[in-house]
């Protein structure tokens, strides 16, 4: 995996991580977005600015993840990203939403992590 290759990964996992935060700062209080139906439900994410921003960063990681994987295999490529995404999300879940982080699921993440890392660089 080449240097390019990386940065875009990373870039990749950077807007995905984003993208994911922004979706629950959207609608993460809310206890049932689909309470009043799927029609309902598409009006008020297509009307919340940070869905859109949610959605738009999406399609930035897209782009990113698409010049990566011209560039690196997927086996390599996907885990790795994915391993980053979890690192990231786990900070801003702590950081930002203040979420628990227990024990069991620090080891589990770490499982996680460990099986990717395994799999990325062993494979």
């Amino acid at each position: 995996m080449d240097t390019l290759g990386i940065f875009l990964l990373l870039g990749s996992a950077f807007f995905n991580a984003g993208a994911n935060t922004l979706m629950k700062a959207a609608f993460g209080h809310q206890s049932d977005l689909l309470a009043n139906g799927a029609a309902a439900a598409c009006v008020r994410i297509m009307t919340n600015p940070f869905a859109i921003g949610g959605v738009a960063c999406f399609g930035i990681s897209f782009v990113f993840l698409s010049a990566a994987l011209s560039r690196v295999d997927l086996s390599i490529a996907y885990p790795f990203m994915a391993g980053v995404v979890f690192l990231l999300v786990l900070s801003v879940s702590v950081l930002v939403f203040h979420e628990p982080v227990s024990f069991w699921r620090v080891a589990g993440i770490g499982t996680i992590l460990a099986g990717i890392l395994i799999l990325s660089f062993k494979g």
